[in-house]
């Protein structure tokens, strides 16, 4: 019995000296695949994350840089101006007071009569027209219909003024002309004022900021040419009653 353990012992000896070197083998390639599977494959993996966040990080310190130059180059007095007076031709809300003011320097600058002004149902007591943009402009419609009444020169110039940048913009779409006596003559217009609400933030620090090329300065230019001054705006502005915030005080 022990001779055939023995023999049994030598023969097992001999079988593994005879793989020695292929199981020395798989061994070290088997912790060589844990090492990697644990260690390395991982360590890759954040490394190309280090990587990607730094293309990240230098693409938005470019954008700053880019934007940093484009906000130092701008005259901040100017941009100040034309936003307040941008924001008499198409203001952040619907402001009739804005809009009756206009119509009224149209009158006494012109010599026309504006015998009727209308609105469509729901532009003013209701949040519809909140949900009416022009896809044009993106910029909310206000549609309305003016009723106006003087000879054929004062009407020519109060059709140029509605949409000259001097005042709340009005653009036109159908005009109709009755004739009267005296040389006169009754239009009855109907078209749209706009309104642009403000964004409720700002945007990302490294967000781009709106391309202001040669087309969006002559506009500036000419909205600060055209429109009032910015003492009279905001003159005008105080002196319109707009009604009580609370009925019972």
């Amino acid at each position: 019995m022990k001779e055939k353990q023995t023999e049994k012992n030598k023969q097992i000896l001999k079988l593994i000296k005879k793989y020695e070197f292929l199981v020395s083998s798989v061994t070290v390639i088997v912790f060589v695949l844990f090492l990697t599977v644990k260690l390395l494959i991982p360590n890759i993996t954040k490394a190309r994350e280090i990587y990607r966040d730094g293309n990240r990080l230098r693409e938005r310190l470019t954008r700053l840089q880019r934007k940093e130059r484009t906000l130092s180059s701008i005259d901040g007095k100017l941009f100040q101006d034309n936003f307040v007076k941008l924001n008499y031709v198409i203001p952040a809300s619907r402001d009739y007071v804005l809009l009756f003011t206009t119509l009224d320097q149209l009158q006494q600058k012109l010599g026309i009569s504006i015998s009727r002004t209308d609105f469509q149902l729901g532009a003013i007591s209701s949040v519809s027209a909140l949900t009416k943009k022009d896809p044009g402009t993106n910029s909310y419609l206000v549609p309305l219909s003016l009723e106006v009444i003087g000879t054929p020169d004062q009407l020519q110039n109060f059709l140029l003024s509605l949409s000259d940048l001097s005042g709340r913009l009005i653009t036109t779409g159908q005009i109709r002309l009755e004739i009267l006596d005296f040389g006169l003559i009754r239009a009855v217009i109907d078209g749209n004022t706009y309104f642009n609400p403000l964004p409720e933030s700002i945007g990302k620090i490294d967000s781009q900021l709106p391309e202001y090329n040669q087309t969006y300065k002559e506009l500036f230019d000419r909205i600060l040419e055209k429109q009032f001054p910015i003492e009279a705006i905001e003159e005008i502005q105080k002196e319109v009653p707009v009604g009580k915030e609370n009925l019972f005080l």
